[in-house]
């Protein structure tokens, strides 16, 4: 899979800036996932020793695998995890969010579209009989659901087996193993990748 780069960050307005994560911006990111959650839930349920166990998977690099965008003020108001672990093959499966008062201003295309080079980074290191199709999860939030159908995303519904596949893709704690799922999935064709 050719990837033909273009800079991630040609969404985001002047001023902003777009990196990757160290341990030391667990409580900024757990911060901007209650601050979402609360705005779509009426709750949070984010915890940072959750998020620091899971940064501390095997295989999962936070500098690599994560995506922080932050304003001129340096306050985060975006991010994305990107886990794609493939033995035995699984989905890759990223996970994101926009600070509530930041949508629509390009943010969220910028992560999710970083997100999708990373998917296919780690796909061209792969056999092509073992690509299988990215799935982005997202707290149900209405302009999250227009972006991914906007850039090429279906919607999943929801399913027992699609918990299974989320905790087994990435270990992430902070996902519901049987609660209903407080999360949309969208999936995309490896084809439509960027």
């Amino acid at each position: 899979m050719a990837l033909s780069y273009q800079s991630p960050t040609r969404n985001l307005p002047d001023g902003y800036t777009f990196r990757g994560a160290t341990f030391h911006d667990i409580p900024v990111a757990v911060h901007l996932f209650n601050l979402r959650q609360m705005a779509d839930l009426g709750a949070g349920s984010f915890c940072v020793d959750d998020i620091r166990h899971e940064w501390q998977t095997p295989h999962f690099n936070p500098a690599m695998d994560v995506r922080l965008v932050f304003d001129r003020r340096e306050h985060l108001i975006g991010y994305i995890e990107v886990w794609t672990i493939n033995h035995p093959p699984v989905h890759p499966w990223l996970w994101g969010c926009v600070h509530p008062d930041f949508e629509g201003q390009g943010i969220g295309t910028t992560l999710l579209r970083w997100g999708e080079a990373r998917v296919g980074l780690a796909l061209d290191m792969l056999p092509v009989q073992q690509w299988i199709a990215p799935r982005f999860s997202t707290l149900p939030v209405q302009r999250a659901h227009e972006l991914c159908e906007h850039l090429g995303w279906r919607y999943v519904p929801s399913s027992a087996q699609l918990r299974q596949e989320a905790k087994k893709g990435t270990g992430a704690l902070h996902l519901p193993e049987t609660a209903d799922l407080q999360y949309d999935v969208y999936e995309k064709a490896i084809d439509q990748l960027n």
